[in-house]
């Protein structure tokens, strides 16, 4: 009997002990679960692409700490990276199970000496499953904020060798963890696994972040090789374009809008740059060409080709760089014109003031009664003085070029004496024309360099009679116009074409017509001009209704200008008369 209950309590003993291990073969499966569930999870994490903008960046850490917070059963998580000019741990999106009012507080984190900055610096990790006592001044204002436990590790990016062994360790941040669901804190496993979190995070930060430079930098190349002024073809040694930037394709290219992996015989248009790449290619040698287009309009440009070679010195292809030198030959025009023209200038002079002082010379017998002898000597005054005003604007032209300003003499200016003056002076040039003022009684001085508006007037005056070869009045308007006198020089002479109005005070600028070439004149004038009445804040400009229909140049003064102002100048006479 005894024999019998101890074999029936062995069986009882085995079948609890069975029915032991069958509950501890459950719990071991739904672990091996929970570890495969977990696994997937990482390995889904290390699939990642790694972003290539900054948009994409933030919409990858949005998802990646959304699935580390789920992970780790934590209820927020928060991104620290460490800024290397201020050396701060700067808060950064996404903020995962924070709110607006949160993400405002969390930012001063940034100005905070606390534990996070301490860890980042020591390398080390923060786990705290309770923030009551703590000194740190970060922690307690996360524990102002209802935050009651916080796990957070320094982000190590790793470089590794080809055989994956590591060669440098640079700390970019700290992610954190906070307030575990439940009542349970963070645990052992849990802070092994958040080294792991960190260790892809910082892979996934410090690989966008080189990607985005890498990125940034191609499409600053890009824009910077679209926007340059001059056309860029680069061809590979089997005739295939590389690059072509939009200068090139506008002129030399017909319409066509990419022609990257395509023979450039097929991309480019027009004959002369075709041949100059073709005898670079078969040549491989430095080139020099200039090359005239005429759609979309007539330029020229200076063709130049170059090897490109790789590495070690191996050509790869030719590149063929087009300037714009349409301006540059504009000018170079323009300067052989100047030339010849002062040249006339000075010659005409010279040769009337040595004419009429040989005549004066050789007459020894005095044939020349002493009212002649008056006319010989006033038209030698006057070549002189137009020898004077071409020196002068050869001079002020060097001035300007040199980046010297036109300083005005500030003074106060009677306008109606000094027009008048300039009348009286230039009548002696002409008898086919009638010189007339318009100017009102009422006219205030103003504040000007008297000798440069004489300039100003003379000029315009002059041109007016000039550019009038028939004769006709020449008329000088001055009137007040709030603080500013409106001048006026209108004529009857051969006009401006409307197309020539915008650029006729350029350095050099003439209207080259038959008129025109017999008036003479260096193409100074107008330029020289510009720059006076600019001097004194003012500005110019010419109306024309067309050739044969006569001019009319304005130009408006301030009464005071600002200038004079900025100079510390001081005209209570003229003030008096301002609105």
């Amino acid at each position: 009997m005894t024999e019998e209950l101890r074999d029936k309590n062995s069986a009882e003993e085995l079948r609890a002990r069975l029915q032991e291990l069958e509950e501890q073969l459950k719990q071991l499966q739904a672990e091996r679960r929970r570890l495969q569930q977990q696994l997937a999870e990482m390995r889904a994490m290390e699939e990642v692409l790694p972003p290539t903008s900054e948009v994409e960046l933030n919409r990858t850490l949005k998802r990646m700490f959304a699935r580390f917070a789920r992970f780790l059963q934590a209820n927020r998580c928060l991104l620290m990276l460490h800024d290397p000019m201020s050396d701060k741990l700067m808060i950064q999106e996404p903020l995962i199970g924070f709110d607006e009012d949160d993400s405002e507080r969390l930012k001063r984190l940034s100005e905070i000496e606390g534990e996070f900055s301490a860890a980042f610096r020591e390398r080390r990790m923060v786990a705290l499953n309770s923030l009551e006592g703590c000194d740190a001044p970060d922690i307690r204002m996360l524990h102002e904020m209802g935050i009651k436990s916080v796990l957070a590790v320094p982000m190590v990016w790793e470089r590794r060798d080809e055989d994956q062994h590591v060669i440098e360790r640079r700390p970019i941040g700290m992610l954190a963890f906070f307030d575990k669901r439940g009542d349970g804190g963070f645990i052992t496993e849990d802070r092994r696994i958040v080294e792991v979190l960190a260790r892809q995070a910082a892979a996934v930060i410090a690989g966008a972040q080189l990607i985005i430079q890498v990125v940034e930098r191609k499409q600053e190349l890009e824009r910077a090789f679209q926007s340059m002024l001059a056309g860029v073809i680069i061809v590979n040694l089997k005739g295939r374009v590389q690059l072509i930037n939009q200068i090139a394709l506008s002129a030399f290219c017909s319409g066509i809008k990419d022609g990257i992996g395509k023979p450039y015989g097929e991309v480019v248009k027009h004959d002369g740059a075709k041949a100059l790449i073709e005898r670079a290619l078969n040549d491989m040698a430095e080139l020099a060409e200039d090359i005239e287009i005429a759609e979309p309009e007539e330029r020229i440009f200076r063709g130049q080709t170059a090897v490109v070679k790789d590495e070690n010195g191996n050509p790869t292809g030719i590149i063929a760089i087009f300037t714009d030198i349409t301006e540059i030959r504009r000018l170079e025009q323009l300067k052989t014109h100047f030339v010849a023209a002062v040249s006339h200038e000075l010659r005409t002079p010279l040769t009337s003031i040595k004419g009429f002082v040989a005549t004066l010379l050789d007459d020894t017998e005095g044939y020349f009664d002493h009212q002649t002898r008056y006319e010989f000597y006033q038209i030698i005054d006057q070549e002189c003085d137009r020898l004077r005003r071409l020196i002068d604007d050869l001079l002020n032209l060097s001035r300007i070029e040199r980046g010297l300003a036109l300083q005005p003499n500030w003074q106060v200016v009677d306008v109606a004496s000094v027009v008048k003056r300039v009348l009286v002076a230039q009548q002696v040039y002409t008898d086919k024309h009638e010189l007339v003022t318009d100017i009102p009684e009422e006219l205030p001085p103003i504040v000007a360099d008297e000798d440069k508006l004489d300039e100003i007037l003379t000029n315009l005056v002059n041109n007016a009679i000039k550019y009038s070869p028939n004769g006709g009045k020449v008329i000088v308007r001055v009137i007040r116009e709030d603080n500013t006198l409106l001048f006026s020089v209108k004529d009857q002479g051969i006009g401006i074409p409307r197309d020539k109005l915008a650029t006729i005070f350029e350095k050099f600028a003439r209207i080259d017509t038959r008129d025109t070439r017999a008036a003479g004149g260096t193409g100074l004038g107008l330029y020289l001009v510009k720059h006076l009445v600019e001097a004194h804040d003012g500005m110019i400009w010419a109306e024309s209704e067309g050739v044969g229909k006569g001019s009319t140049f304005y130009f408006r003064l301030p009464i005071f200008p600002n200038r004079a102002r900025e100079e510390k100048y001081i005209f209570p006479e003229v003030e008096k008369h301002l609105h």
